[in-house]
């Protein structure tokens, strides 16, 4: 029996649990890859080059007091022109000398600084200096924190854009702030948070070891739980790196090491598995026992649901005296809202302006490019790079690898025996535990082409082939389709009612987009590796040995050929139908928008032929000129008709 798509993401999950620090033995193989393994955490969260830190601009919008606190509502830019919202609590009267400060990351409540006051007003009075930042989204701020979960900008994922990015580089220059008021010991800082804000807490603790301790609260997931139990379902993506490297999320939590971290889950918790939680928390604590200190990663856990709990506040004190302000405080629970929304507001329903928040994903994630040959020799240079590109930093092998196993099903003649017998060939693959299937027709005549059409998604191998037949002439070709993992079975994973009855329910393929980029894949990519296999097995074949390979393919199917195409000399030419215009409308791949967009990859194939049929609008004059400027115009085609493309090439 097949499995599902989703089954087949929960067991990569469960194989990068497994497989965690698998190489690392002793201290110093772990103080040996720490710094890759830091640049992976980055690139994962779309922040592989840190943007150049601006002037905050801190400004302040108004001052609250408090028994035993004072209050300064601020904004600051966290880049040029892009204004976050934040409130200041001071101990009233502040110590003789600089404070511990504490940096409180908002969780998803619509307004932050209201919702979770009641927080960094204990802190005050406890002795501590907190900052509590909002959300890029949160009150008057007009950026997007649930783009992609929500199914609005699947462009994101090609884009190497996650909200837990932009909002780590939001928590960074909240830090900035922070560490340079006056009131603050910037040698004593701590970071925290609840649900989404622990998630933050955590990104923020492994980015910036300005970070002494950290102690998040519900916020940490592992793919492995994630995606195996659903929870993924019931958060937002600012828990979830994409996840290029294939790494589970306690190599990073190890990051942290040596520096005290504190991990809160109530039992309760709908989102979260006790058993996971606990096991995440042990192999991140094999990191701890090489510095010798493996008391410095701890789990603290209550009965209860989803939130904060009293037991958390009392932990996450005595953690923070301890490790960061080096001496006891006095314990103060935690109280009631004590300002009015009204109170707390800081940009009063008007945010400053200029503001370019909503623009935060393109001034985070630059977009790359492809040089045109000013001579026709410069190409096989650019061409090299670029593919090197590609696959070091895209579709590279880091993640798990799947083989193919297939065998062929069965031989079916078509029409009588003799010199002229036509036969179908089925061939019956697996991989990762997934179905796949090829079916391939084979002439009376013998011929040196083949024709492979990949099926998309919702499409089985038969529909496939039965479009390539439409594009050859069935007397002289080999022609056939072939259906990989994403157009068979998946799951329709839509129980996020069960965790938040009434919520407005992700698309089936909206979910499955989630858990794929949290095991480091994509349709697009799923695909390509599929055609990869299929590729090395057809080649093994004796009649195929002198057959030129054709590639052919509509939507994300035709994309997921056009890259296998780019990548591998062996096919002649490619067909990709209805292709998007560009990776910021459709057919996402993580992080190809940093080094390409589609124009340029159907370039990538030249001087082999190409053809786009029905291609949406777009700069399409750049594989164009490519081709005129190496002398080869007519191996760049485009039309309306498949069968034509297929004689043009």
């Amino acid at each position: 029996m097949s499995n599902t798509i989703w089954a087949g993401l929960a067991a990569d999950a469960k194989r990068m649990a497994d497989e965690a620090f698998s190489d690392i033995r002793t201290l110093n193989d772990w103080e040996q890859c720490r710094p890759q393994r830091r640049k992976e955490f980055l690139s994962s969260v779309g922040l592989a080059t840190l943007p150049k830190r601006c002037d905050p601009r801190v400004t302040d919008y108004g001052e609250l007091h408090g028994d035993g606190f004072r209050a300064r509502k601020i904004g600051f830019q966290i880049l040029p022109d892009c204004w976050a919202s934040a409130c200041i609590f001071y101990p009233d009267p502040l110590p003789p000398e600089a404070a511990p400060g504490v940096l409180y990351l908002c969780g998803h409540a619509a307004n932050g600084l209201h919702h979770y006051q009641a927080l960094p007003i204990m802190w005050a009075r406890r002795g501590y200096v907190c900052l509590i930042v909002e959300t890029i989204e949160q009150s008057d701020n007009p950026g997007e924190h649930h783009g992609f979960n929500l199914s609005w900008h699947s462009s994101w994922l090609s884009l190497g854009y996650t909200s837990a990015g932009g909002e780590l580089w939001n928590s960074i220059r909240a830090l900035d702030v922070l560490a340079a008021d006056p009131a603050v010991d910037p040698d004593r800082l701590a970071a925290t948070g609840v649900s989404g804000g622990g998630s933050l807490s955590f990104f923020l603790a492994i980015a910036d070891e300005r970070i002494k301790a950290v102690s998040t609260l519900c916020g940490i997931s592992s793919p492995a739980d994630a995606i195996a139990n659903r929870h993924l379902l019931g958060h937002c993506d600012c828990l979830y790196p994409h996840n290029i490297f294939g790494r589970d999320i306690s190599e990073y939590a190890a990051l942290i090491a040596p520096r005290p971290a504190l991990f809160c889950f109530a039992d309760h918790d709908p989102l979260f598995h006790p058993v996971e939680v606990k096991a995440l928390v042990d192999r991140t604590r094999r990191v701890y026992a090489l510095y010798d200190q493996k008391d410095g990663c701890a789990l603290a856990t209550c009965p209860g649901h989803h939130g904060n709990h009293p037991e958390f506040d009392q932990a996450t004190s005595a953690w923070f005296d301890r490790h960061v302000a080096g001496n006891a405080h006095p314990e103060i629970p935690v109280g009631e809202k004590e300002f009015t929304e009204s109170d707390l507001s800081v940009f009063n329903g008007v945010c400053p302006s200029p503001n370019h928040l909503d623009f935060l994903p393109d001034l985070l994630n630059r977009r790359g490019g492809l040089a045109l040959p000013q001579q026709p020799e410069e190409w096989s240079r650019i061409r090299r790079e670029a593919i090197a590109r590609l696959q070091d930093e895209v579709f590279s092998s880091r993640g798990v690898i799947k083989r193919l196993e297939m065998e062929r099903d069965g031989n079916w003649l078509r029409s009588p025996r003799g010199p002229a017998e036509k036969s179908v060939r089925i061939y019956r693959g697996m991989i990762d535990g997934t179905n796949v299937w090829l079916q391939m027709m084979w002439p009376g005549l013998a011929s040196r082409r083949l024709l492979l059409t990949i099926a998309d998604e919702g499409e089985t191998s038969q529909q496939a082939m039965a479009r390539s037949a439409a594009a050859v002439n069935p007397e002289t070709t080999i022609y056939g389709g072939y259906e990989p993992r994403w157009a068979a079975d998946r799951t329709p994973a839509t129980d996020l009612d069960l965790h938040f009855p009434g919520s407005r329910l992700p698309s089936i393929r909206t979910n499955l987009l989630r858990a794929m980029a949290l095991t480091g894949t994509t349709p697009v990519m799923m695909t390509r590796h599929d055609i990869s296999g299929l590729i090395d097995y057809l080649l093994t074949l004796e009649e195929l040995q002198n057959v030129e390979i054709f590639l052919a393919g509509r939507g994300e199917a035709g994309i997921a050929a056009l890259y296998h195409a780019v990548l591998d000399d062996r096919i002649a030419g490619v067909i990709v139908e209805d292709p998007p215009g560009s990776h910021r409308t459709g057919a996402p791949v993580l992080g190809i928008l940093q080094v390409l967009d589609l124009p340029q990859a159907v370039g990538l194939m030249a001087p082999r032929p190409v053809a786009l049929v029905n291609p949406v609008y777009s700069n399409w004059t750049w594989p164009e000129r490519l081709y005129r400027r190496l002398g080869c115009p007519e191996n760049f085609i485009m039309t309306e008709d498949t069968r034509r493309a297929m004689e043009a090439m």
